[in-house]
């Protein structure tokens, strides 16, 4: 069945969630199907062991059961750009929706830092007067006040973590209490409608910030009397309060399918409205207004009542809520009792979770949908009678169930959640049949992850590899892509290349060293092309690219043709052929063969690099290879530029008779050797070159070498370039070159005559054309010269690794610690083409260079899949605090210090932790007088930060305008004077800012004496 896609529809791309017991949405699901109950039921030893008075537990009304989250202390706060004291500030709830948020988005594969569109934020919270008196009555000198006032209030959920995470779309904070989450939904879906934003974040947030264990039964009232949800049971008495984190990820459901996104449901439609005065009383819930409600979100999905099969009902278990819930379905769906449908709650697994029940139940509802099983709606065994059940379609579902349709539409879901004060919301659901899968390609795939520290990445890895350990139809292209695309990098890496899934749980589960490679990221922000010369070419080159990428096969074969149209000859036969002789390895190293070859499959390496996104800042090529480079920057067209260079091969070939030598020996040790026929062709390195010369000359001198001990080895030509032999062809050539249309270069290369940048004068030069194929290549110069430039790769696009090697050997000229990275493999080294090529583009990663994966995957059947989500570092902070008991405790009951002991991490590594904050310099620089370690001291307790240096910048290492404030007066504070916020942001390092207040400092010293003296002489008057 192909999948409907209407222009109303909006898709759930990703979901996350934690709730009681759950502390994901797989262990949640699992839960749900295996029946069981998420509550926590306590003993009265425990209950003794938590402070609970003995009156308390006595008390026939005190239930000793909660439905609460487990380590809700934890929030990874280096991991927002947080500081300690903020986090423990922080309300809970947001620090929960901050990380649920970040895994939700991971689950849709969306990279915020990447995604060019706007992402809206529709998020809810649970009043949290307790947390808010606490926050703001504490003594926090480590938080800017203003600041504070913002992250201990929910209200500021939303637009926290638009600012956090720089999502530019509406950031909405909506509270329509126990609707409030399925009330973000609709305005989330409403806002994608309207085109506001391209992505929308839904979701909310209850966490109970007392230390409270269990509740009082008040008769007539909300919570049951046994801490069990019982909805629509004859035994109901109420619900239990509960605690949950529920966020969704929706995207417009035409955009979710072009972007090729994991799509959990489809939402058809929601609906909000309220009861007005239609009940009898405030708090009550209205039949005409609920029933309006869901009729309004069939009508907008167009939909009959009777395509709904199953309803997560607010089910709350209430002697009130429930008969007139279940009224309201019956009038909805116009009381057809042959219709069936089958209803459940959430709650009576878990409790009702206030302004995040909405969520919950929708998230559940996605849930039942894709896995089509109707999980049992505990502790119903009888109806309650007060409960019009005959009248309508509907039965509480009793046990786990196959969701099964007897028609051929999709199944379709009814989600409620209903506020007090009578906002009603409803949402219609409808499963997502995906296109049938294709097999697995057989294609390489680049597998990569990241992480903000060490611990966090061993990690994810175990996670990714009980993910793949799951008996499912989990694609590895899929993998890959998702991987690849959804995924921000942090400061460590990991990256393995496999074809199936048992290459990589091989790699995750042994760790493999030659198939899975770690590095800490290093942040390049410049390329370089290397272009190599003749001689690196061999026969079945790149042919694993050329059955693989269409758009690499396609570049080689224009070349081929061309080629075919220019000398009459096959060139493909001659690099792929049918079979491989001796006549055919001696016909691809001829010289007219060569530079033909190594120009066209260069320029399609170069090119196909730069179509997925690594274009080079600067090039450098050797001999053959500087044409190439030429050719990417425009100085003469593909077209005029192939004809050239086999034009040259051609005439190199008509010079007279010679050879070549590599001798590792530098330029000016090579002067006693140089003769008439002997001459310097290329300098490659400070310590290797290469000579051209006559046959018998340079037969004599390698003669000569061997008997010194001096290593050398004959190159595979049968011609003496960049010599005097190439004297008698330099006519010829020129009259080739006037006919070439030369333009200014584009991207700026290295001449190989000059070992600098070529300058328009000469890349627009017949003579200098001629120049470079009579003399020395340079090639040595003209890397020195690069490696001036910091923060670059170079990056080799000719077959094999020659021009890599030669790079290699001027790292005493390295200062800045550049790398090289050749992509084609070596003839040598017996590997996959695809293989090498992705293992390659690995490493450019671990080096801050990165490929437009969407480009790269033009040609493939790909799709996001759902993966395991960041793992976050575990902190202790405050989160269920007492406040009474503690302002009791204190002097001041006014005020309060928070407790150091919940800032200390549960493991804490010097270098990840400064990874955390930013870059910090390169180079420490230790404090050298008292004012500088007063400093250091401040800023290390400020931030969290150990070993911070004195050049390191305050605003590179987590410091912003709010965080300045807050700095400000405490230095101030330590050192007793006046300082701005204008001084601070000029002197934004501790040197400066040491300095600075020296000097003010001194002033103050010498106003204090002058007083004194003034003092004095006013004395001695009187």
């Amino acid at each position: 069945m192909k999948q409907e896609i209407r222009k109303k529809d909006i898709a759930i791309i990703g979901m996350s969630g934690k709730f009681p017991k759950s502390k994901d949405l797989k262990e949640f699901w699992s839960n749900l199907t295996g029946g069981e109950e998420l509550i926590t039921f306590y003993n009265d030893t425990e209950l003794r062991e938590a402070g609970v008075s003995e009156e308390y537990i006595q008390n026939p009304n005190y239930v000793k059961a909660d439905s609460a989250l487990e380590n809700v202390e934890s929030f990874d706060y280096n991991f927002f750009g947080y500081t300690k004291a903020e986090a423990a500030a922080m309300d809970p709830q947001i620090r929960a929706l901050h990380e649920q948020v970040w895994l939700a988005l991971e689950d849709a594969g969306c990279n915020p830092y990447q995604y060019k569109e706007k992402i809206g934020v529709f998020l809810t919270a649970s009043d949290n007067i307790n947390w808010r008196a606490y926050s703001l009555l504490s003594k926090n000198e480590m938080v800017n006040p203003f600041f504070l006032n913002q992250i201990s209030d929910k209200n500021f959920a939303s637009t926290l973590i638009s600012y956090n995470l720089n999502l530019r779309g509406p950031s909405y904070f909506t509270d329509t209490a126990c609707s409030s989450s399925l009330v973000c939904t609709h305005v989330a879906a409403r806002s994608l409608l309207l085109r506001e934003c391209s992505i929308a974040i839904a979701g909310g947030a209850r966490i109970e910030s007392t230390d409270t264990k269990g509740y009082m039964h008040q008769e007539g009232m909300i919570n049951s009397k046994d801490g069990h949800c019982r909805a629509f049971d004859k035994d109901s008495s109420g619900t239990i309060t509960g605690e949950g984190v529920g966020i969704v990820i929706l995207k417009r459901m035409e955009d979710a399918v072009r972007d090729k996104d994991h799509i959990y449901v489809v939402i058809r439609s929601t609906a909000v409205n309220n009861d007005g005065d239609r009940k009898v009383g405030y708090t009550a819930p209205s039949i005409a207004g609920q029933a309006e409600c869901i009729r309004l979100a069939h009508q907008i999905a167009n939909i009959e009542p009777e395509a709904v099969t199953y309803i997560e009902t607010h089910g709350t278990g209430t002697k009130l809520g429930d008969p007139i819930e279940i009224e309201a379905l019956n009038k909805a769906f116009n009381y057809n009792t042959n219709h069936k449908c089958a209803i459940g709650s959430v709650k009576a697994s878990m409790g009702h979770l206030d302004t995040t029940a909405g969520i919950s139940g929708l998230i559940k509802t996605a849930l039942v949908l894709k896995n089509k099983k109707i999980p049992a709606s505990l502790h119903f065994k009888e109806a309650n009678p007060e409960i019009n059940f005959k009248s309508g379609p509907f039965y509480v579902n009793q046990k786990l169930s196959d969701w099964t349709i007897d028609n051929q539409n999709n199944r379709i879901a009814g989600v409620s959640s209903f506020g007090i004060g009578g906002t009603n919301a409803h949402a219609v659901l409808e499963e997502f049949i995906a296109d049938v899968q294709t097999e697995e390609d057989q294609n390489f795939h680049l597998i990569r992850f990241s992480a903000k520290s060490v611990k966090s990445l061993e990690q994810y890895q175990i996670e990714l590899k009980n993910r793949l350990e799951e008996k499912d139809d989990l694609k590895i292209s899929d993998l890959a892509y998702t991987l690849q695309t959804g995924r921000k990098q942090f400061g460590y890496n990991r990256f393995l290349v496999a074809k199936t899934k048992e290459e990589i749980l091989t790699a995750l589960t042994e760790n493999v060293h030659d198939s899975l490679f770690t590095g800490k990221l290093k942040l390049n922000k410049k390329t370089v092309f290397m272009c190599s010369g003749s001689g690196v070419q061999y026969t079945d080159m790149c042919k694993g690219l050329y059955n693989r990428i269409p758009y690499f096969k396609q570049l080689i074969d224009t070349g081929f043709q061309q080629l075919k149209e220019i000398t009459g000859i096959d060139f493909s036969k001659i690099v792929y052929p049918d079979t491989i002789t001796e006549d055919f390895l001696h016909t691809i190293n001829q010289n007219e063969y060569t530079q033909p070859l190594v120009f066209i499959f260069e320029y399609a390496v170069a090119k196909l690099l730069i179509k997925w996104g690594v274009s080079p800042d600067y090039m450098i090529g050797h001999s053959t290879g500087e044409y190439v480079a030429a050719c990417l920057s425009g100085v003469f067209s593909y077209e005029q530029g192939l004809p050239l260079v086999v034009k040259r091969a051609k005439i190199m070939s008509l010079s007279p008779e010679g050879t070549m030598l590599s001798i590792e020996l530098s330029e000016l040790e090579l002067q006693q050797y140089l003769t008439e026929e002997i001459a310097i062709a290329a300098i490659n390195s400070p310590n290797s070159c290469v000579v051209s010369g006559t046959v018998k000359a340079i037969n004599e001198l390698q003669a000569d070498l061997v008997e010194k001990g001096i290593p050398n080895s004959r190159l595979r030509i049968s011609l003496g370039a960049h010599s005097f032999l190439m004297d008698t062809v330099l006519d010829d050539y020129a009259e080739a070159l006037k006919t070439v249309d030369f333009s200014e270069p584009k991207i700026p290369f290295i001449s190989n005559l000059t070992g600098r940048f070529i300058t328009a004068a000469e890349a627009c030069s017949v003579k200098y054309w001629i120049d470079h194929l009579r003399h020395t290549v340079r090639f040595s110069d003209g890397i020195a010269h690069l490696l001036k430039e910091p923060d670059t790769v170079f990056i080799e696009v000719g077959p094999s690794n020659a021009l890599t090697t030669m790079f290699q050997q001027h790292q005493k000229l390295n200062t800045y610690g550049n790398i090289a990275i050749n992509v084609i493999r070596h003839p040598k080294n017996e590997i996959d083409d695809q293989k090498f090529l992705l293992s390659k583009l690995g490493e450019l990663w671990l080096n801050g260079i990165d490929i437009n994966w969407e480009e790269y995957h033009e040609n493939n059947k790909v799709n996001k899949a759902s993966l395991p989500g960041y793992v976050f570092e575990k902190t202790k902070l405050p989160a269920r605090v007492n406040l009474f008991e503690k302002l009791q405790q204190q002097n001041d009951p006014l005020a309060f210090t928070l407790e150091n002991d919940f800032f200390v991490n549960d493991e804490k590594d010097e270098e990840e932790i400064a990874d955390k904050k930013g870059e910090m310099s390169l180079n420490y620089v230790a404090p050298s007088n008292e004012i500088e370690y007063e400093l250091v001291k401040i800023w290390e307790d400020f931030f969290g930060i150990q070993k911070i240096g004195i050049v390191d910048d305050f605003f590179s290492i987590g410091g912003n305008s709010l965080k300045a404030l807050t700095m400000v007066k405490l230095v101030a504070k330590a050192f007793d004077i006046e300082i701005t916020i204008k001084d601070f942001y000029t002197k934004t390092t501790i040197k400066e800012l040491a300095h600075e207040i020296s000097v003010v400092l001194k002033i103050m010293k010498m106003t204090k004496e002058k007083d004194k003296e003034v003092n004095k002489e006013n004395i001695i008057k009187i």
